[in-house]
């Protein structure tokens, strides 16, 4: 996979429906598996205290661990039907990460 420098602007499903707005490294975005929407301009950024949904794994050759965010519970990385996931190291180098578990979003409420 060739590298995209930059972020960009995409949309989160969060799992009640709405869709959220947030910044999304170009290359994550461009990995369908991950299930990252269009932009809405105007659209409501993901609130403070709001967590994403993130898939784990470990890397078969550098043993290193990972983890990625995940835009969509209809994307094939959180379905379960793709189970590895790329990851940019410190040198530039891309690192695949087979999928050891999945963490769904969290909503910290205010009292």
């Amino acid at each position: 996979m060739a590298l995209i420098r930059g972020m960009v602007f995409k949309g989160y499903t969060a799992d009640s429906g709405t869709v959220f707005q947030t910044l999304v490294d170009a290359d994550e975005a461009a990995d369908a598996s991950r299930g990252w929407a269009a932009a809405t301009p105007g659209g409501d950024l993901i609130p403070r205290g709001f967590k994403e949904r993130r898939a784990h794994g470990v890397s078969a050759t550098t043993g290193r661990r990972g983890s990625c965010r995940v835009g969509s519970t209809a994307a094939t990385l959180w379905t379960g039907a793709a189970t590895t996931f790329t990851v940019e190291a410190d040198d530039n180098t891309i690192d695949t990460m087979t999928v050891t578990s999945r963490t769904g979003e969290r909503r910290r409420l205010a009292h």
